[in-house]
């Protein structure tokens, strides 16, 4: 009887792996998008969401009209709204390269400019930092929303670092010295560009390019940096330390993602950004304990365009969200796809981070009517 005992064991255990592999699986494929909570935070006007920080449940906006920070409580009573002027000691400049972040307590938040790096209470008060200490500045474009969230690294913060440079876009020159990512050192105030185009680019494609289609996007992790460059579909994974050895780079192959190819460097005018609406474009990355997520708009072929021709600038948006809704790309983080989620239409495919379990998106734009509120929900991904 002994003898049958341990081979029944061992086929007993075999399939009890196989259930819990099969249930691995089931519940990958079966992930969704699912709203768990929402806060509203009443405000007239337009504001970017930068950072929320749930264990004291505050919230960080920055107001692109007024060019002010906005720091809420979840329920919306307590809001300070703060702004800095350019020439003030304690100011930051003209605006944020970046979104703002919460420190660790959430009792104060910092900000990164061209000027510096300044780290504020919670009422605006400077409690360190200052200028640059560089002589000349590289001349940084940003955006002060959370798809250009900056990460602390050590002392440094490893951010975007894309500008205009010292060539113009009809060259070949400028994709020779372009350079995707910054650190910002905040103990010797200097400023580091770093991570050149891949030799295997498309933006090396002998073509000029938009300004506004190399826009990059990052995140990172304790070893890792995970970025893609603008309109690419090309996931890039180095190591976080110098020499940032390349540990992979993986197409994004995406049968419907369709993107501007560029123009002959002779027809390009280098002066003008004029971004293609209709390019499929990467909006936002994170990186989460299991997973790899990466927002995109598809774009629209060009025998799909026609259908737009008259309809007004103000409502295209709208029309091409509902028409090509964005989607969510859910990878491991090896970079292979597990699966892609279509973004729902209430949910800002560019505004949204990570935060401990859950994932927090601003609200959509209604460009149809002015709202009094922002709006930023608590999704869980399962």
């Amino acid at each position: 009887m002994k003898n049958y005992l341990l081979p029944f064991a061992c086929v007993l255990f075999l399939l009890s792996c196989g259930e819990k592999n099969t249930e691995n699986i089931t519940n990958v494929e079966n992930l969704t998008l699912t709203k768990v909570d929402s806060i509203q935070v009443p405000y007239f006007g337009l504001l970017n969401f930068m950072d929320i920080h749930p264990a004291t449940e505050r919230a960080l906006f920055f107001d692109q009209k007024k060019a002010s920070l906005v720091v809420s409580n979840y329920t919306g009573t307590e809001i300070f709204e703060i702004k800095k002027d350019r020439e003030d000691p304690d100011g930051y400049g003209s605006f944020p390269l970046g979104a703002g972040k919460f420190s660790a307590d959430g009792q104060t938040f910092t900000i990164v400019s061209n000027q510096g790096v300044y780290t504020y209470d919670l009422e605006g008060n400077l409690v360190h930092g200052g200028k640059h200490q560089r002589e000349k500045m590289p001349a940084f474009s940003g955006r002060a929303s959370a798809d250009t969230e900056f990460y602390w690294v050590g002392n440094r913060i490893l951010t975007t670092g894309s500008g205009r440079g010292n060539f113009q876009r009809n060259t070949p020159e400028f994709y020779e010295n372009y350079t995707a990512l910054a650190w910002f050192d905040t103990l010797e105030r200097n400023v580091e560009q770093f991570m050149y185009l891949d030799e295997t680019s498309f933006f090396k494609n002998g073509k000029a390019h938009d300004i506004a289609h190399l826009v990059p996007r990052v995140t990172t992790d304790t070893d890792r940096i995970y970025y893609i460059v603008g309109i690419e579909p090309a996931l890039n994974i180095h190591d976080v330390n110098t020499p940032y050895k390349q540990i992979k780079r993986i197409p994004l192959n995406i049968p419907d993602y369709h993107f501007n190819q560029g123009e002959p460097f002779e027809e390009a005018d280098p002066r003008i950004i004029n971004p293609d609406i209709f390019s499929g474009r990467f909006d936002n990355i994170k990186v989460t304990d299991k997973y790899i997520l990466v927002s995109f708009f598809p774009g629209i072929s060009e025998r799909e365009q026609d259908k737009y021709e008259n309809v007004h600038w103000s409502e295209m948006m709208n029309k091409t969200r509902r028409d090509y809704p964005s989607r969510l790309l859910v990878m491991d983080l090896e970079g292979e796809l597990i699966k892609q989620l279509e973004i729902p239409v209430e949910l800002d495919d560019t505004q949204w981070l990570v935060r401990g379990d859950y994932l927090y998106f601003k609200n959509s734009i209604n460009l149809e009517e002015e709202e009094d509120f922002v709006k930023i929900y608590k999704v869980k991904l399962e």
